[in-house]
């Protein structure tokens, strides 16, 4: 091997080097950035035409499992289902009380009974007659006061659907946005690699808010679909979600597959190709609480049309 080539393998072997530390360094500053996946930087070896070898970066390539990724994905969606189902079962559980303790519905029940028994082994008692009318009013106002409650509940959890289905609409639109960029891209292009963090990480945010699939072809194009098969994202474009809500709920306010006899809020999705399904009868365990207000509203999982239920 010449010197001049011995020269040029040395100087090849520390732009590598350089190009490893580069990586190493940010894969350190970003170790608890939320979304950025470690990088390896990828060498091919490079024959020098007498005798040596050097060596030439080709690129990076991202350290992720994608069987890990599409389990914490579903189980991302199954926890959020579940957090959901406890967040909103609590609240109905404050709006009926605790067994036993004044002020619920149980007690003024049981209250009223006690009251008819008196009156009826003493139906002649003035005392008792009080007693049965006083019993039956508070029963009728908590009757009241719970339903109030339950439908108070009920438009929270409206509210909340339509939060979730703007939150849904720009997680896809910015999904499709960086495909659009990625497309003529090289995977291997330290560019790439970040755009395609960014990617997942608003897939993952996507999986938050229903059960989702996604899949990655040869042109490392991203394609999202619900599990019932609706395609949310392909490519470059993104279906919309659309979130009608009839205001404020009442007890008679119930679901009806008429739209125009329907009292509850309808939640609708528009393909790229001009298509619109009713999300309700198709339930891909949709819809979700609004960002950053989950102490104070409701939503529900497994169905998109929630608020069905009167009392």
């Amino acid at each position: 091997m010449s010197l001049g080539s011995a020269l040029a393998t040395a100087m090849s072997g520390l732009r590598a080097n350089q190009a490893a530390l580069s990586i190493v360094s940010s894969n350190i500053a970003n170790a608890q950035t939320p979304g950025y996946v470690a990088q390896n930087v990828n060498q091919v070896e490079v024959a020098s035409g007498d005798g040596g070898a050097s060596v030439a970066v080709t690129g990076v390539s991202r350290t992720l499992d994608q069987f890990i990724q599409t389990q914490l994905r579903t189980e991302t969606s199954g926890g959020a289902y579940a957090d959901q189902t406890a967040n909103i079962l609590g609240q109905l559980q404050s709006v009926y009380g605790t067994p036993g303790n004044s002020g619920t519905l149980e007690t003024a029940f049981s209250n009223f009974t006690t009251a008819l028994q008196g009156l009826s082994a003493n139906s002649g008692s003035q005392s008792a007659q009080v007693a049965v009318l006083t019993a039956a009013q508070s029963l009728a106002q908590q009757l009241n006061t719970t339903s109030q409650g339950i439908q108070s509940l009920r438009s929270n959890v409206e509210q909340d659907i339509g939060n979730s289905a703007t939150q849904a609409n720009a997680d896809m639109t910015q999904i499709a946005q960086i495909n659009t960029q990625l497309q003529g891209m090289n995977p291997t292009d330290p560019a790439a690699a970040t755009l395609m963090d960014q990617r997942d990480s608003a897939i993952n945010q996507l999986s938050k808010l229903m059960d989702i699939r996604a899949t990655t072809d040869t042109s490392n194009q991203t394609n999202v679909f619900t599990t019932t098969g609706i395609q949310l994202v392909g490519a470059g474009q993104a279906s919309q979600f659309t979130f009608s809500s009839p205001g404020t709920l009442g007890a008679s306010s119930l679901y009806n597959t008429d739209p125009t006899k329907s009292g509850v809020g309808s939640l609708t999705i528009k393909l790229p190709n001009g298509a619109n399904f009713d999300m309700c009868p198709i339930k891909p365990r949709l819809a979700l609480r609004s960002p950053g207000r989950r102490p104070a509203s409701t939503s529900t999982r497994r169905t998109c049309c929630p608020a069905t239920r009167s009392t």
